[in-house]
């Protein structure tokens, strides 16, 4: 399975849009991998994890064809994970030509489908040929290649959510956006015997103290650790941080050797795992 990072950053950006802190200034005048954009994924090439208003230009920097993304997931209803007014060009007509595939498969909890039905409202476009799940906690989805199953977030509405994602024998472990009270996710985990893989873990907080629904790298080393501890994860699985905010202190060059070594890999814009 390939998991690749289209966007690291946490709502703001990093730099963030209106922002000239030290930590923005530094990313900007580094540039490279300092440079963040919105929180999203794309597993395999055929499914994507949220649809930030940066989508476009994630399809543009990685020369994706966003036509043949099948299947779509959202976390939470928040914007940097839920902005789809873009999902109303999605239509074979003046909007688009020749398109991969016509149809799109979307699951996700009941205010992200509020806010596609608003979105789509402005255009009205009958030809976008979409359907939408209300998935919930616990109670898997099978799809394609894939078997997709909602955890409980811990982050600012019960509704919010994380994923096991498994496909070809392979599992990743979708955490966020979340803090560290997800004690029934875990339950799930240990209670089904999920074995990850791959564990992509929030880092808002980065190198600050993390707390309420995010996570940053102290919290990072201790969900590791319980993961290890119960059998979620083992010496094998790789574990990458991600989804970063500006406040957090250590733009990429100076977060990498810090997060190596507490074993961690720490992920960027366009950064590609396949496991």
């Amino acid at each position: 399975m390939k998991l690749t990072y289209l966007g690291t950053a946490a709502a703001e950006g990093w730099p963030a849009v209106y922002c000239n802190c030290d930590h923005c200034k530094r990313a900007k005048a580094a540039g490279g991998r300092n440079i963040r954009t919105r929180s999203q994924a794309l597993i395999n090439d055929d499914l994507l994890i949220d649809y930030p208003a940066d989508t476009y230009a994630h399809a543009l920097f990685n020369k994706l064809d966003l036509s043949a993304v099948r299947y779509l997931i959202f976390t939470h209803a928040h914007m940097d994970h839920c902005e789809p007014l873009d999902l109303a060009f999605r239509a074979e007509s003046c909007y688009a030509h020749d398109m991969t595939c016509a149809d799109l498969d979307i699951y996700g909890n009941e205010a992200c489908k509020k806010r596609l039905e608003n979105a789509l409202a402005v255009y009205q476009d009958e030809r976008a040929k979409y359907s939408y799940t209300v998935v919930k906690p616990f109670e898997p989805v099978e799809f394609g290649n894939y078997k997709v199953t909602p955890l409980k977030a811990h982050h600012s509405s019960p509704n919010d959510l994380v994923y096991i994602i498994q496909s070809d024998g392979k599992t990743v472990l979708y955490l966020h956006d979340t803090g560290t009270k997800i004690e029934d996710s875990i339950e799930y985990l240990v209670s089904n015997k999920i074995k990850a893989d791959l564990v992509s873990y929030d880092c808002t907080f980065v190198a600050l103290p993390s707390g309420g629904g995010h996570m940053g790298l102290d919290t990072n080393v201790v969900m590791r650790d319980l993961f290890l501890e119960k059998g979620i994860i083992d010496t094998n699985t790789v574990n990458v941080i991600n989804h970063f905010s500006h406040n957090g202190k250590l733009i990429y060059d100076e977060l990498v050797p810090v997060a190596r070594e507490l074993g961690f890999e720490t992920s960027y814009d366009g950064m590609v795992i396949e496991v």
